[in-house]
């Protein structure tokens, strides 16, 4: 199921299973939605601009995971969407060769099984530092939101609603049984330092809803987070191999690693969590016979 609700002015928000997708009207039947949502939503999404008559004009790309990009080429081929893309997503979203700098541990052809979906044609790129973008005589703002992807970008609408993708999440979504992925923590918490202290009108997260203030969430975030990474710094106790610490992690969240797959996220996670300990000084990495191990 889907639904839309009108945020401010021109600005709504679909809320489908999983995530939101932003839109802002350029006119009744002509939209830019600010990402696609995964083909887990496709028919939702497809049925309900088909029965609106509602055309994407074009999508703007928050960043190159599976539940943000998977409708990208499907929203192009059916709908004439332009797609407008960070310049790093561009290229990694180009083929399964090109998608292992985000999913390094996949082979090329799994990246063609698990992320196929995600391979698209920009049809525009963003530059590095790149502050707006225009369509059909519409400014967007860029945020520049780094830490949780390589390019992890947000967007302002001109009803002043600000878009921050994966860089937090609602209450709901929060809570000590919960796991987080954050490619960079160390850029995650400064980019929450930054949101939390922004005067937008309102706020749509990806995962999950709408607020009208940040900063009491973003708080809530920050410490939800460190939480989290304190949880792993907890499992550090002894001289680890990574996938010990993948091993150990799963135990503490009831995680069940039953498929390759799975074993990826879960290595994925881990790594990240382990690169900010030793940023921060806090765990070391050497080697033991020729393997390296966090201590």
């Amino acid at each position: 199921m889907i639904r839309a609700e009108i945020i401010s002015g021109n600005t709504g928000c679909l809320f489908l299973t999983g995530n939101c997708i932003p839109f802002y009207c350029l006119s009744e039947k002509s939209w830019v939605l600010l990402d696609s949502g995964s083909r887990f939503v496709r028919k939702d999404l497809s049925d309900y601009l088909i029965q609106k008559n509602i055309q994407i004009r074009a999508v703007l790309c928050s960043h190159a995971h599976y539940d943000h990009t998977e409708n990208l080429a499907y929203l192009q081929k059916n709908f004439g969407s332009e797609l407008v893309l960070s310049a790093y997503d561009a290229g990694s979203l180009y083929d399964a060769t090109a998608l292992k700098s985000c999913f390094y541990s996949y082979t090329g052809r799994e990246n063609e099984i698990y992320n196929g979906e995600m391979f698209c044609r920009a049809d525009r790129v963003l530059v590095p530092g790149q502050s707006q973008v225009e369509l059909d005589g519409t400014i967007f703002e860029i945020l520049q939101l780094p830490g949780h992807a390589a390019s992890h970008l947000g967007f302002v609408t001109p009803d002043g609603v600000a878009y921050l993708a994966d860089s937090m999440f609602s209450a709901d979504q929060l809570g000590d049984e919960k796991i987080y992925y954050m490619l960079r923590w160390s850029e995650t918490l400064k980019t929450l330092e930054k949101v939390k202290k922004s005067q937008f009108r309102h706020y749509i997260l990806a995962h999950y809803g709408v607020c009208d203030k940040i900063e009491d969430l973003a708080e809530k975030n920050l410490h939800q987070f460190r939480r989290s990474l304190d949880r792993f710094r907890n499992l550090c106790r002894k001289e680890s191999t990574l996938e010990e610490l993948v091993q150990e992690l799963a135990c503490v969240y009831h995680i069940s690693i039953n498929h390759y797959e799975k074993a990826c996220i879960m290595e994925r996670i881990a790594r990240a969590m382990a690169e900010y300990l030793v940023e921060e000084e806090i765990l070391s990495r050497r080697l033991r016979d020729g393997i390296p191990v966090y201590v």
